[in-house]
């Protein structure tokens, strides 16, 4: 794995750490500003690093560092613009949750199919990276729907 691939990841972890925490914020509807700006920042800046290097085509990781880019916007719209009014209470609460899977994925991509480290693990038929794959996209449908379903309705977020 190259420079970018590595710093990519330590951003991604910090993205992920900090990711966790503001999700434990939105679970329990006692989210803080510092929480959400600290994992916006982390994820955008991850995000960046991971377009990088450009090159002629799209690869996975860059297309999956474009939509959290997306999803960052989504999140800023709904928490600045429209405070959180009405359907925006919940679409904060799945995007906060959908962009922690957007890092949690273009992490274990890159350490799954970049790094030495797992690239035995990744070759076999009914690899390890497409069982973790299974299992994040499992656990964090079943985030997004409690999310969704604790923020219907509710603006009680302490900013």
């Amino acid at each position: 794995m190259r420079l970018f691939g590595w710093i990519h990841v330590a951003l991604g972890l910090l993205a992920i750490g900090s990711g966790a925490i503001a999700l434990r914020g939105v679970l329990r509807i006692a989210l803080s500003t510092n929480q959400v700006v600290r994992f916006l920042r982390y994820s955008l800046i991850a995000s960046v690093v991971g377009f990088l290097p450009v090159t002629h085509r799209l690869s996975p990781i860059q297309g999956i560092c474009m939509l959290a880019v997306y999803c960052s916007g989504a999140v800023v719209l709904s928490w600045w613009r429209f405070r959180l009014a009405g359907l925006w209470g919940p679409v904060f609460a799945v995007f906060i949750v959908v962009l922690l899977y957007l890092s949690v994925v273009s992490v274990s991509i890159r350490l799954f199919r970049y790094s030495t480290l797992f690239a035995l693990a990744s070759m076999e038929s009914g690899s390890c990276f497409e069982i973790a794959q299974f299992l994040f996209a499992s656990v964090f449908a079943v985030l997004v729907v409690l999310a969704a379903k604790k923020h219907h309705g509710q603006r009680t977020y302490r900013f």
